[in-house]
């Protein structure tokens, strides 16, 4: 530890890890290798990083004010606190749903059982439920830095596998991706939309940083809190990349297509990496996908209604009664109960459910963005202490094409 005093640190990074690398990853970088090849690989790449700005300040606020990062949305007035809560609100329910079915499909496999998806989601659910009552933060927290190193090293090991893998290719030319057609472009806003993760989650790593606090009150320095994050942002943007090409290596041009069935989904995925490394890997591989999908469903499933109670007990007062850990856990009942009545709408139907989740919430980014570039760059942060300019124009480029090209995908689809 004293050679390498970030350890002690390390943390919230991996938590966001742990949420990022799941549907944007295993589901959506997968897909867009097996049906684009390495066509999209620029847009991965491109959308991790005009979304820095918007992450990096939930690490930055928090550790230079002490105050989470709805502290940073109230000083900006109640409008951007009824925003967050509306989207958050709004799109909580879809998220966990979403994270969930993928991670039954795992389950199901792992354990060679057949249920209803809606029902084997309820089971996980509850589980989550009930492991966050025992263990809190601290389970999470222990969790999270075996399971990212587990699917790290396997997808690594995967991706580097499959370029010699020889998987016969078909004699006409794979799909290319182009911007006037709207299918390529709906593909292209979900793929997005989660890439690495919806930005909302920057409040979430803020409070993940400050449940880092010493019993004397003391948060991590800044220039280890500042490691922990880019370890955590740059490791999800690379495995991001290591499963697109595992897609193109594997399925890209070969007729192979992903089903939309969830349990399906997730025998071929296991597939993907049995195929470069071999049948031998097959249970080690599963057990990684499942606990790296069950980690982000876990992580959501706390995530969205810590910041929600948080969110709510601001906007209406009577909610100020009670207290926090009991409207905590409200909110949580409510995620669940929310969560398994969209699941029995869409059924087993995963591609829809997972496209029409990562669509809304790219159309959400841009207000998100623009609220959090606000704090980064405004008062309660000392001048000496903001992002340097090259930061600041970054982070109003992400903005404009955020903006611009959610008005792009909806004229085109609506006009």
């Amino acid at each position: 530890m004293r050679r390498f005093p970030f350890l002690a640190y390390l943390g919230p990074g991996l938590l966001y890890a742990g949420a990022a690398v799941g549907v944007s990853h295993l589901v959506q970088s997968t897909r867009a290798g097996a049906v684009y090849g390495y066509g999209l690989l620029f847009v991965v790449l491109f959308a991790n990083l005009i979304k820095y700005p918007f992450f990096v300040v939930g690490t930055k606020y928090t550790i230079i004010t002490g105050k989470s990062l709805l502290d940073g949305y109230e000083a900006l007035g109640r409008l951007p606190v009824w925003i967050f809560f509306f989207i958050s609100v709004g799109t909580m329910c879809i998220i966990v749903a979403t994270v969930t079915l993928v991670t039954s499909g795992l389950f199901s496999n792992l354990l060679g059982i057949s249920m209803e998806p809606w029902l084997l989601c309820a089971i996980i659910l509850i589980f989550c439920f009930l492991l966050l009552a025992i263990g809190k933060f601290a389970a999470l927290d222990g969790l999270m830095k075996w399971i990212v190193v587990l699917l790290t090293v396997s997808t690594i090991v995967a991706m580097v596998l499959s370029f010699y893998a020889g998987i016969p290719k078909l004699e006409t030319a794979g799909k290319t991706f182009s911007i006037g057609d709207l299918g390529d472009v709906a593909f292209l806003i979900a793929l997005m939309g989660w890439m690495p993760i919806p930005i909302e989650a920057a409040v979430w790593q803020s409070d993940w940083t400050l449940a880092k606090k010493t019993p004397d009150g003391k948060l991590p320095p800044m220039k280890y809190a500042m490691i922990d994050f880019n370890i955590g942002y740059i490791g999800t943007t690379l495995l991001a990349v290591c499963f697109l090409a595992l897609g193109a290596n594997m399925m890209y041009n070969t007729g192979a297509e992903f089903s939309s069935q969830a349990v399906s989904f997730a025998s071929e995925l296991v597939r993907l990496y049995t195929s470069a490394i071999g049948s031998w890997s097959y249970p080690i591989i599963l057990i990684a996908a499942f606990f790296t999908m069950f980690s982000t469903t876990l992580t959501c499933f706390d995530a969205y209604p810590r910041v929600v109670s948080n969110a709510s007990r601001r906007l209406f007062k009577p909610l100020e009664k009670i207290p926090t850990e009991k409207l905590y856990w409200y909110w949580i009942i409510l995620v669940g109960v929310g969560s398994i009545l969209i699941l029995l709408f869409f059924r087993t139907n995963m591609k829809s459910l997972v496209d029409f989740a990562t669509t809304v919430s790219f159309l959400n980014a841009p207000v998100l963005a623009l609220i959090h570039h606000l704090i980064l760059f405004g008062k309660e942060i000392p001048r000496e202490q903001r992002p340097k300019p090259w930061m600041n124009l970054l982070s109003w480029f992400g903005i404009l094409f955020l903006f611009g090209f959610s008005i792009y995908y909806i004229n085109i689809t609506f006009f």
